[in-house]
C-alpha cells in the first residue's frame, strides 16, 4: 500500500507521503513544532470523522491484541481489566462516528514485530498513540467551536478526556508518572496533521513493522462488552451530541 498523507485524506487520492518511522522523542518534536506554524485551512467534517474512526478502529485493534497477549506482556488482572474498559470505550467512540456517517480510511493495521511481547515497547507506543489521539480530538474541538457547532465540540472534548485517561494509565504501565501534565498537549492545527505520526501503523512503512493485523470481529466485541458490568464500566454517560 502507498503511504497515506494529509493530502490523501483531504482529496481522496492515494498520493505518497514518504513519511519515515522515527523515534518517540522525534515524533513529539514534530507535533510540538506546530506551535510555531500558522494554522492553514481547517479539515472538513467528513475528513475529521473518517480519520477519527480510523484511529478508534486502530485503538480497539491494539487493545484487543494486548488483552490476547496479556501473559507475554506481563499484564496482571487489574491491567487486563483496564485494557478491556479501554477497548469498550474505543468501540463506543467508533460506533458513534459510524452513526454519523464516518468510514475508516483503512481497516487493517501494522505494528512493530515485538509490540505485544515487549512491555516497555508496548507502553511507549501506546503512549504515543493516545497522546496523538488527544491532540487530534482537541484539534477537532477547535474546528467545531470555530464553526459554531458546540454539540460536536463538546463531544470531541469528551472523547479527548477519555483518551487522556488511557494515556495516564499506560504511562503507569511504563513506570512513569501518570499525571505529568497541567494541560493536555495541543499538538495539531488539524486532525489530519496527526497522520504522519501514525503513518507506519496505517501502511506498514516502518522498519520492523509486521501485518496487516485485522480489526476485532463482531463476536470479539460482543464478548468484551458482555463483561462491562462485571468490570464496573459506566455505560450511562452519553456523548453531548446525543443529549
Amino acid at each position: 500500500m502507498k503511504n497515506l498523507s494529509r493530502r490523501t485524506f483531504l482529496t481522496g487520492s492515494m498520493a505518497a507521503a514518504g513519511a519515515a518511522t522515527v523515534g518517540f522523542n522525534s515524533l513529539f518534536g514534530f507535533s510540538r513544532a506546530f506551535a510555531q506554524e500558522a494554522m492553514g485551512e481547517n479539515d472538513d467534517t467528513q475528513t475529521i470523522i473518517n480519520l477519527a474512526a480510523t484511529a478508534e478502529l486502530f485503538a480497539s485493534t491494539h487493545y484487543l491484541a494486548a488483552i490476547n497477549s496479556a501473559e507475554a506482556l506481563g499484564l496482571d488482572e487489574s491491567e487486563v481489566a483496564y485494557m478491556k474498559a479501554a477497548f469498550i470505550s474505543e468501540r463506543d467512540h467508533l460506533d458513534l462516528l459510524i452513526s454519523l456517517g464516518a468510514t475508516p480510511v483503512v481497516t487493517e493495521f501494522y505494528v512493530p514485530e515485538t509490540l505485544f511481547s515487549d512491555r516497555a515497547l508496548f507502553a511507549t507506543i501506546t503512549e504515543l498513540a493516545e497522546t496523538t489521539f488527544v491532540s487530534a480530538y482537541l484539534a477537532a474541538t477547535r474546528i467545531f467551536a470555530e464553526a459554531g457547532a458546540p454539540a460536536f465540540a463538546v463531544t470531541t472534548a469528551q472523547i479527548a478526556a477519555v483518551e487522556a485517561e488511557h494515556r495516564a494509565f499506560i504511562r503507569e504501565i511504563g513506570q512513569l508518572l501518570p499525571n505529568n501534565q497541567s494541560y493536555a498537549q495541543f499538538g495539531f492545527a488539524n486532525v489530519s496533521d496527526a497522520v504522519p505520526v501514525l503513518q507506519a501503523f496505517l501502511d506498514g512503512s516502518g522498519e520492523g513493522f509486521v501485518g496487516p493485523v485485522a480489526p476485532p470481529t463482531d463476536e470479539e466485541v460482543a464478548a468484551i462488552r458482555a463483561e462491562a458490568e462485571m468490570l464496573g464500566y459506566d455505560t450511562t454517560v452519553l456523548p453531548y451530541a446525543a443529549m
